[in-house]
């Protein structure tokens, strides 16, 4: 015995585990300097990328989409989507305060031309309007407020409100004249504007003031978005050091991981600085995820850490932390490598959506955990080699209630193990009823969906919908061909009426405006000299129908615009068909007539958000089943084995059909922040199933049986995968409690997926290995254990039964744990790599290498 101790401690001194340590007892001192000196940048990127938040909803679309350059098109010629709109309780067409307000605001158009607080292009009240229909068009006072109702002026015909049309170059000014500094932000300059002009000349406070407009909308989000990364920081930063507390057991260990999880995730908003891209509302909940993973990466090695210096302390070396940091990332490299690929590489396939924001969110959560798995290997090393944890050997604290190192997981493997058929069956029918609800899946980006019920810009928008009327714009563009068409401007008019008249019957419509509503009433039957007259007094006020009446080379375009309320469920799609529906039709009739040239163009939010809906479908579909046949395939090469990738992808559809069959029973419906949920949980299914078929294949190498190489990994895997889930669902549990909605719904969705992907991968998994369906993975695993064993790689160990270890409680400190893990691992996988850290161990326990080998030399998952 004496002798094969000195072996083992001479391996120590001559492994390449061993001059992996040496590595981190040289350069550990420059790489935490490193670390230290980064500090100061890491909080500039990420004080600078937070800074960049911006959100613009009309941007969620790719330019090449034919939707988002008709847009474009159609802001180029009718500039008044950018406005904001503020009525308060007592604005009235006879208030004395409206007039006030507006005249206050009006000398902002007084500015220089270079002054970068010239905000506003106009100022525009409902009594402006209504005075100058009657003054210049020739209306009552009654059929101008008629014309107004539901626009400018609300039901009661008394209510109305402020209108501020914003400059399209002042934007442009501002960032200028500020040399883009990213604390002076334009919009929410001009917002803050119109509530200090009320509050100062008015005496209207900011809650009395309601306010509505995309400029709002789009300041509202950075507002929200910003408090919601504060929440999540404070909440996820508890969370993770709580658990990683309580796996760990050591506060020395806790600091370590915990400031791990902090530096990671400065990191991953470094890399948003350099390169360039503004922070959106989406993008912020990148850093708490990154986080979250660096501190279950961090555990992980923590453990093997704890492992590696109980073997030493077993051997009776003098300081059993002596190269121990460098063995144990030796040891845990290979599960850590996986465990970030798959998870990095399920966040990657987010860049194939064709929503931009779900686009960056997965682009920089795959680098941001890519590089904190960099940072990991280094920090956490160099920090245990420069301030070594001796007493971690010994056997950690237990709390009556630990369900990570529950007994009951054995008789649980037992139970699935003896029914595997009834198991699989009940699992198959509960995927089938998700199957079902997931075919009545909703989607939708509706701005007010963004936001809790609770929100400022909701109680806004229903308080401005109630007194005035709907503000989600549908807009029509008629094009007229003058050269084709042969209509005279009062002709062009009728048609318009006409396209007005018909849309305005819809009953989802709450108003409809176009240049008819701005002029004189339309003469039914004009002689040739009233004709004529009607269509000098129409050019001649042109320029206030500029916003309805444009023109492009020979072609008239007249701009009709729907209004429909935000905060209904109203079907986009439906509503966009049913605008056609009202005017296709009359287009018709006019060509019969044989009138040509003339045509309709649909655009506005309101397409633009139908589109970006079946594009959030399209990805969440596209994206999982693309992920999941990659990293199948994957599996099929390292497991040697086809039936392991179809097992692997049975187990991984578990979770998404369970939540997203519940989601499209209960009718929840799927928005930006859903979306992002199969990415991150596939990556941590995938890994946990990965491991337990790893283990699975390991015990079947030793000369186990089915089930007792499925008791084998299950009594180690349980552990482990409980572990995951606390850690990292437990973690983004957090987001449930942000006030921005997509967060939000991330948040309590990931907490869900994670948690169907437990039982995914404590029951469904091991009855599936366990039955029938996985005999071919057998039968090959035989084959390549008997590889194996002719070639001496692997002992064969009749004694090593699960029961025997299913509920070993704490591991002693003698026997010899988590030395040569990685070196197995690697010749598993087909990988080269050098022998001797972890060959012919000796359990004292035991005496004999033929008899009991080391079970920790498997890939080990974090306990």
């Amino acid at each position: 015995m004496d002798v094969l101790m000195k072996e083992n401690q001479r391996s120590v001194g001559h492994s390449p585990a061993s001059r992996n340590g040496g590595f981190f007892s040289r350069y550990n001192l420059a790489i935490l300097c490193c670390v230290c000196f980064l500090i100061p940048f890491m909080w500039l990127g990420a004080d600078r990328a937070l800074l960049s938040n911006k959100n613009d909803v009309k941007s969620w679309l790719p330019d090449t989409y034919q939707e988002t350059a008709t847009f474009e098109w159609y802001r180029k010629h009718f500039e008044s989507d950018m406005f904001i709109l503020a009525s308060w309780e007592g604005c009235t067409l006879d208030s004395p305060k409206l007039e006030l307000l507006s005249r206050r605001l009006a000398l902002e158009l007084q500015r220089p031309e270079d002054d970068p607080y010239r905000f506003f292009k106009s100022v525009i009240t409902g009594k402006q309007v209504v005075d100058q229909l009657v003054t210049s068009q020739g209306l009552t006072r009654e059929q101008a407020i008629e014309r107004l109702r539901g626009f400018l002026v609300g039901q009661d015909g008394q209510q109305t409100c402020l209108v501020l049309i914003i400059d399209p170059k002042a934007e442009e000014r501002w960032e200028s004249h500020f040399h883009g500094n990213p604390r002076k932000k334009f919009l929410h300059a001009v917002v803050e504007s119109v509530y200090t002009a009320a509050k100062e000349i008015c005496d209207i406070k900011p809650e009395q003031l309601h306010l509505g407009g995309p400029p709002v909308d789009n300041v509202a989000i950075d507002v929200e978005g910003q408090r919601s990364l504060v929440r999540l920081a404070i909440v996820c930063g508890v969370v993770g050091a709580v658990m990683a507390w309580w796996c760990l057991r050591s506060w020395i260990l806790t600091l370590v991981v915990f400031s791990t999880g902090v530096y990671s995730a400065g990191l991953s908003m470094i890399l948003v600085w350099l390169t360039g891209t503004d922070m959106n509302a989406i993008l912020l909940t990148m850093p708490a995820l990154v986080y979250v993973a660096a501190v279950s990466g961090a555990i992980h090695l923590a453990n093997y850490y704890r492992d590696t210096v109980r073997t030493h302390m077993s051997w009776g070396l003098p300081d059993p932390t002596v190269g121990a940091p460098g063995k144990a990332l030796r040891s845990a490299f290979l599960p850590l490598f996986l465990a970030t690929f798959t998870t990095a590489f399920g966040l990657a396939s987010l860049a194939v959506s064709e929503l931009v924001p779900i686009q960056t969110f997965g682009i920089y959560s795959a680098a941001g955990i890519l590089v904190s798995f960099l940072f990991l290997c280094l920090y956490v090393p160099s920090m245990l080699q420069e301030w070594p944890i001796p007493e971690i050997a010994r056997s950690r604290q237990t709390f009556k209630f630990d369900p990570g190192r529950w007994a009951g997981w054995k008789k649980v493997g037992d139970f699935i193990i003896g029914r595997p058929n009834w198991v699989v069956a009940g699992c198959v029918v509960l995927m089938l009823i998700g199957a079902i609800g997931a075919t009545r899946i909703q989607t939708s980006v509706k701005l007010m969906r963004l936001f809790s019920p609770e929100a400022t810009i909701i109680r806004d928008y229903a308080w401005l919908e109630e007194k005035l009327g709907p503000l989600v714009p549908m807009e029509v563009v008629i094009k007229v061909d003058r050269d084709k068409a042969k209509l005279d401007l009062l002709d062009q008019m009728k048609l318009v009426s006409e396209v007005q008249r018909a849309i305005k019957q819809l009953p989802d419509v709450g108003s409809v405006i176009a240049a008819p509503t701005f002029a004189r009433p339309l003469p039914s039957q004009a002689g040739l000299i009233e004709k004529r007259t009607w269509i000098v007094q129409l050019r001649r006020h042109r320029e206030d129908l500029r916003d309805y009446w444009s023109e492009e080379g020979n072609t008239e375009l007249w701009r009709v615009s729907a209004r429909v309320k935000a905060l209904t469920d109203l079907d986009y799609g439906n509503f966009v068909e049913d605008i056609r529906r009202q005017v296709e039709p009359i287009l018709a009739k006019y060509r019969s007539q044989g009138v040509d040239g003339i045509s309709a163009v649909y655009t506005g939010l309101v397409p633009l958000v139908y589109k970006a809906q079946h594009s959030l479908l399209n990805g969440l579909l596209t994206g999982f089943a693309g992920d999941l046949v990659i990293i199948a395939i994957a599996l099929m090469f390292v497991m040697r084995d086809w039936s392991a990738g179809l097992l692997l992808g049975f187990a991984s559809v578990f979770p998404i059909a369970i939540v997203f069959g519940v989601m499209g029973l209960l009718g929840i419906v799927v928005d930006v922040g859903t979306v992002m949920t199969p990415a991150v949980a596939l990556g941590v299914t995938v890994d946990d199933a990965i491991h337990f078929m790893l283990w699975c294949r390991h015990g079947q190498e030793r000369g186990l049986s089915r089930a007792d190489s499925i008791r084998f990994a299950y009594s180690d895997c349980a552990q482990a995968i409980y572990q995951s889930w606390g850690v990292i669902g437990l973690g983004l549990s957090a987001f449930a409690l942000s006030s921005f909605t997509p967060t939000q719904r991330f948040g309590y969705l990931m907490f869900a997926m994670l948690t169907a992907s437990s039982f995914g991968n404590l029951v469904l998994l091991p009855a599936l290995l366990a039955s029938p369906l996985a005999n071919f993975f057998w039968k090959s695993g035989e084959r390549i254990a008997a590889r194996k064993r002719s070639r001496g790689e692997v002992h064969h160990a009749p004694d090593l039964h699960p029961h025997l270890v299913a509920d070993r409680g704490e591991e002693p400190a003698e026997e010899l744990v988590g030395v040569g893990a990685g070196s197995e691992a690697l010749e598993f996988l087909g990988l080269p790599a050098e022998r001797g850290a972890g060959a012919g161990k000796v359990s004292p326990r035991h005496g004999s290498a033929s008899r009991r080998p080391d079970r920790n030399q498997l890939p080990r998952r974090p306990r």
